[in-house]
């Protein structure tokens, strides 16, 4: 296992840097309740997929990056392999399986060394591996070691195995040929904004047919205020190219904030910065620092308090109002009325008069015809006791 882990690194970069050529086929069968088997096979030439098969159609689906024609024509072997095991895992496991992959190929190096590859796994887990040149199993679980021992006594099928991954294998990857590709690559800075807070992902997206791309790095004045930030990749696309992001957690409360990305090829770097914008291109707002539920609750309150002061503005009018509205007079029996009258006019008391005055009116006692009243009863007194009226009032009657 020590040559797999030390190629890993290796196929993940360039096959022309490190001098491979790989072959693999990609097989995934799983079984539901009631239905039968379903297998699919993904054929990866150079991390590059050249061709597709399932149980459906059983026929090899050559994808447009193949320029040879030297493949099977068909997955019959594989999807046979693939249900058979389903049925013996899941016979010696005492258990339902539901998923098993299968990976198996080669690897051609430059100077004529090869590698040969063949490992399962069972609902995710790794299972059991396959050496060729022994021709014998090492299970990976422990629940893999009834499957071991069975597979191990089965020398016809370990052959067989070894002949595909030994021989054949080999043949195909010197007859394949992919079409040339046009090394480009295409950088893509956008963000999504995170509901209810003044902050963003941003998300870097690197789409490249250049094998040398392997890294993309977050530039920029704010990228070291950045919360977190996640690069996944390279990883390969269905086109042969390959597939690189970061997303970065970010602020919209600083305007003065800029963010890009970079992306470093193998001749050239790529830099792109982000115009604000979301992937359908709306245009994201900076913020302020206050988060928008206390500006929600500030708002709410500002609203009720303004409500509060309308009512209490427009009860102090209507108040207000109604005291300056005079009451309706009060109904006076007209006999009443003229006794009333006569009662004013023989008696000289001025409250006596505004009382009476009041009730009639229905107000409350007028001071200014108190006033009025009063002073018409000092002239009438002045004319009752001056000694000069009467005296001429005197001489007057007697001549």
């Amino acid at each position: 296992m020590k040559w797999i882990q030390l190629l890993i690194p290796c196929l993940l970069m360039s096959t022309i840097t490190c001098g491979f050529h790989s072959l693999k086929f990609l097989s995934t069968g799983w079984a539901k309740p009631g239905d039968r088997p379903l297998v699919e096979q993904l054929t990866v030439f150079d991390g590059v997929p050249i061709s597709y098969c399932d149980t459906v159609t059983k026929r090899e689906q050559l994808k447009p990056t193949l320029e040879s024609q030297k493949l099977p024509e068909n997955c019959d072997e594989a999807s046979l392999n693939i249900i058979d095991s389903l049925n013996d895992i899941s016979r010696f496991m005492n258990s339902t399986v539901y998923v098993v992959q299968r990976r198996r190929g080669c690897i051609l190096s430059a100077n004529g060394m090869m590698f040969a590859l063949e490992a399962w796994a069972v609902d995710g887990m790794d299972f059991i591996t396959f050496d060729p040149e022994s021709q014998r199993w090492t299970s990976q679980s422990p629940s893999a070691i009834p499957v071991e021992q069975r597979w191990n006594k089965n020398t016809l099928m370990n052959y067989a195995y070894r002949h595909f991954i030994r021989v054949e294998c080999p043949q195909m990857i010197q007859k394949i040929q992919l079409r040339p590709i046009q090394q480009e690559t295409e950088l893509r800075v956008f963000a999504k904004p995170i509901v209810d807070t003044d902050q963003a992902l941003l998300r870097c997206h690197v789409t490249s047919t250049d094998k040398s791309v392997s890294s993309v790095h977050l530039i920029g004045n704010g990228a070291s205020r950045a919360s977190w930030i996640i690069v996944t990749g390279p990883m390969p696309a269905e086109d042969g190219s390959v597939i690189l992001r970061l997303t970065a957690e970010i602020s919209l409360s600083r305007e003065d904030d800029t963010y890009g990305c970079t992306v470093q090829t193998g001749s050239h770097n790529i830099t792109v910065f982000w115009d604000g914008t979301t992937l359908d291109g709306r245009t994201l707002l900076y913020h302020s620092r206050v988060p928008w539920k206390m500006l929600t609750v500030i708002f709410g309150v500002i609203c009720i308090v303004f409500i509060i002061t309308i009512i209490s503005c427009a009860t102090i009018c209507l108040l207000k109002c109604v005291k300056k509205k005079s009451s309706p007079p009060s109904r006076v029996d007209p006999q009443l009325l003229e006794q009333f009258t006569w009662i004013m006019e023989s008696n000289a008391s001025p409250d006596l008069h505004n009382v009476i005055y009041s009730f009639t009116r229905g107000t409350e006692p007028n001071r200014e015809l108190q006033n009025r009243w009063g002073m018409s009863v000092v002239l009438r007194d002045q004319s009752y006791y001056d000694p000069d009226y009467f005296a001429h009032q005197i001489d007057g009657a007697h001549p």
